[in-house]
């Protein structure tokens, strides 16, 4: 296991952007290389679904190819998500811990942690070595979280999620509020509509995030589609980014259910939309 480092605002070591961090730990302990990359933190609820999912997922690798540091909080759903994506877009993570730094919480996130030290992102955390998670570390957790980074983007966020307390922190230190939309009826997107009425910016995209923190965002290669039989264009176009059952996209796109499904099997074969359990699909970038 590699040795932890103790962190003290007098050393040089202790990160600069947690100053506007009331009452700052005197003490961090770091386990690998914040490096010294800007950040942006991805949150969100840690019972997500596929729409959030694959949102942090794409604005977290953005972010990362980018150059961008995703900083979160090892939680299970969306910081996850946005932690794992980051390291697959081959960039730096951080994982700011509600336990000691020699303590894996939640225990199925022993091979995320150890990719992010592999890669050489870190593990921080307030709390002395062995630690364990008690509920009350965690809103002391989401002020580091928040302070680490130049904005916090939250994906998805009930009314009572965790999400929102690292958004309240983000505001008292000055740092920029961003929120992901969704539908307003889903308990899901609660929090995130309220922290959209309160004020947070609305982004749907790593390029969003980018362009409020003034990077410019480079433009991705324009991937040329295959051509397409008539039924496969219209189902494509059917598709949406949240997963919708083969029999509504064969409504939508006016083609007989069975036809359908050939031609969704089909557009999964080149690479155009994904399935999921029970005949949900969703449209790929």
């Amino acid at each position: 296991m590699e040795s932890a480092r103790t962190l003290r605002p007098a050393d040089g070591r202790y990160p600069a952007a947690l100053a506007r961090v009331a009452e700052r730990p005197a003490e961090l302990r770091l386990r690998g290389n914040l490096g010294e990359r800007r950040r942006v933190a991805v949150v969100g609820s840690r019972a997500t679904d596929e729409y959030g999912a694959d949102l942090a997922r794409e604005i977290a690798a953005g972010l990362a190819r980018a150059g961008v540091s995703v900083v979160s909080g090892g939680a299970l759903g969306v910081d996850a998500v946005a932690h794992e994506a980051a390291l697959d877009a081959g960039g730096h993570t951080v994982a700011v811990l509600g336990t000691g730094v020699d303590v894996t919480y939640p225990a199925s996130h022993r091979e995320l942690y150890g990719r992010i030290l592999a890669s050489g992102g870190a593990l921080l955390s307030p709390f002395p070595d062995g630690t364990p998670g008690f509920r009350s570390n965690f809103p002391a957790r989401n002020r580091i979280v928040s302070g680490l980074s130049e904005a916090v983007v939250v994906v998805r966020a009930g009314a009572r999620s965790g999400a929102l307390i690292t958004a309240s922190w983000a505001r008292a230190q000055g740092v920029p509020v961003l929120a992901v939309p969704g539908d307003v009826r889903d308990p899901l997107s609660a929090g995130t509509t309220g922290l959209l009425k309160a004020g947070a910016r609305a982004v749907a995209s790593a390029g969003d995030v980018l362009e409020i923190i003034g990077i410019e965002a480079h433009p991705q290669p324009q991937r040329t589609l295959p051509n397409l039989a008539g039924d496969e264009t219209a189902l494509l176009g059917a598709l949406a980014r949240r997963p919708r059952h083969a029999d509504e996209v064969a409504r939508t796109a006016g083609v007989a259910p069975g036809a359908a499904l050939a031609g969704l099997l089909a557009l999964e074969v080149l690479g155009l939309c994904e399935q999921r359990p029970g005949h949900y699909f969703l449209r790929r970038n």
